[in-house]
């Protein structure tokens, strides 16, 4: 796993406690979670990076905690791709973003987990990133497409642990993307145009990106929206000629545009040629070139370099 984002500490947005002050009965007796590190033969180096992190207090004094705790093997793999001989190598800034990205502040067992974004604790800009947890029909659980988790539930007084056999990147939006099977094809899209390289890159000139992302669902919308349109399936989609200016009018550079900044009325100027118009008067819409009415249906999955917004529907510039 290449860290792509060394050269961006002073962009970092960072929490050094995660203490949450609510406690909603979410703990038991017991260990706590830094008891659980510091007992486990297998969780040597996350020992090492949470006390020069000052984390160890978070994971002993906080409540309502959800670690996804990478091993050792995990870890010695992580170092090794990154060439540091240990997490002492590794900038501390830099390092307390990555163990904030394993930890949430509210208690998910097995149970609690599906197939969906988290906010985690790891922060740019004071907006918490999302990781995708997956979970199949035998109840194993996947991060980012990246991660297993190879022991569940571990409970302890102050949250639940899950060991992890793999440590965590931080997120590009093309990984939060790639991670959820409902954008497949989008995901295939971005790949095949040539696209997929600029949003997974940390350190783009054109970063921050917000990218309003059709679900496959929002595919399988254009393609029947039209019986005489000519597109069958999704292949018909992929092989439009201009499918790379379609999904550069569905990205803006240069802008994270949250939720909280959408304006009513408000025209967006993407990437691609053209602009479409932004209506919240009535539920969150974009009226495109050709005054096709689209909804944004989720917002605010946020990765380090961007932040995304599914749609039910494929924007068409003019």
């Amino acid at each position: 796993m290449k860290m792509r984002f060394l050269y961006l500490l002073f962009a970092f947005s960072l929490i050094i406690s995660c203490t949450d002050e609510d406690d909603n009965n979410n703990v038991i007796n017991g260990p706590s979670a830094l008891d659980f590190v510091s007992e486990s033969p297998d969780h040597t180096i996350l020992l090492q990076a949470l006390e020069r992190t000052r984390l160890d207090e978070s994971l002993e004094t906080s409540n309502n905690l959800t670690i996804f705790a990478p091993n050792d093997n995990a870890f010695r793999q992580f170092l090794a791709a990154n060439n540091f001989g240990s997490v002492n190598s590794i900038p501390e800034d830099l390092l307390t973003l990555v163990l904030q990205y394993h930890i949430q502040n509210e208690v998910k067992t097995t149970d609690q987990l599906g197939s969906q974004y988290f906010k985690t604790l790891a922060t740019v800009d004071n907006d918490q990133l999302d990781v995708f947890v997956s979970k199949d029909e035998e109840d194993n659980l996947r991060l980012n497409n990246e991660a297993d988790v190879i022991l569940a539930d571990e409970i302890v007084s102050n949250g639940v642990i899950h060991v992890i056999d793999d440590v965590l990147d931080i997120p590009s939006v093309v990984t939060l993307i790639a991670a959820n099977p409902d954008f497949d094809l989008l995901e295939e899209s971005l790949r095949q145009e040539g696209l997929a390289v600029t949003l997974d890159d940390l350190e783009d000139a054109s970063a921050p990106f917000t990218v309003f992302a059709p679900s496959d669902a929002g595919f399988q919308a254009f393609i029947d929206e039209d019986e005489e349109d000519g597109f069958e399936d999704s292949d018909d989609v992929l092989e439009l000629d201009n499918l790379d200016d379609i999904l550069l009018y569905h990205v803006l550079g240069d802008n994270a545009l949250r939720l909280e900044d959408f304006e009513d009325g408000s025209t967006i100027g993407p990437l691609g040629d053209g602009t479409f118009l932004l209506a919240t008067s009535s539920g969150f819409t974009i009226a495109d070139e050709n005054d096709r009415i689209t909804t944004i249906v989720t917002t605010n999955i946020t990765a380090f370099n961007g932040v995304i917004h599914s749609l039910d529907n494929i924007l068409l510039p003019e």
